[in-house]
């Protein structure tokens, strides 16, 4: 888990501000971990981690978050890009670009298909979600957030991220469950 490091303490001091490359250092891969799980495809999400810190260096200097660490300052750009990118593309193509990535390489290949066909049964399931559950899922889970960083991202308290959270999962659960393809060698 990153450390959290306030925003605002970093851009009130009297002294600069801290390094940004100390800041992209920290979060990037959480960043890019949250893009993923909402978009499905490394290479959009490689975009809007991209895009995510050129905005947040641009806005450093004037940023004034009220008590938000960087990481949740971070993941609402993230988010906000995200609902942009949802915007232009259509889900047709998101699904057909999770389709043409390729494997990494790993000494067993069994393992490794494995993996992958559980990773595209909860990114099909997590599709099917409401945009809300899947940006809850992705917050707590992929960008490892606690509730109180997630109900921050969100704008809601932390006892409602904390029920939401917990309705969400249990939704993707019910998903992977009802999913024939999800129950694999159960049957």
């Amino acid at each position: 888990m990153s450390p959290a490091i306030d925003l605002g303490a970093a851009t009130r001091t009297t002294e600069a501000p801290l390094p940004f490359d100390l800041l992209y250092a920290a979060h990037a891969a959480g960043v890019h971990r949250f893009c993923v799980s909402q978009l499905g495809d490394t290479t959009a999400a490689e975009d809007i981690t991209h895009d995510t810190f050129v905005r947040a260096y641009m806005a450093y200097e004037r940023a004034r978050p009220e008590a938000a660490t960087v990481r949740t300052w971070l993941l609402s750009i993230a988010r906000n890009l995200v609902a942009d990118d949802y915007r232009r593309r259509s889900r047709w193509r998101r699904w057909l670009a999770w389709q043409r990535q390729e494997a990494p390489a790993a000494p067993d290949v069994e393992v490794v298909a494995t993996n992958r066909a559980r990773l595209r049964e909860v990114a099909a399931a997590m599709q099917g979600l409401r945009r809300r559950d899947r940006e809850l899922i992705g917050l707590r889970i992929a960008a490892d957030l606690s509730l109180r960083e997630v109900a921050h991202v969100l704008g809601m308290s932390e006892a409602a991220a904390k029920v939401a959270a917990q309705r969400a999962l249990q939704r993707l659960r019910q998903r992977l469950d009802a999913d024939p393809e999800a129950q694999g060698e159960k049957s």
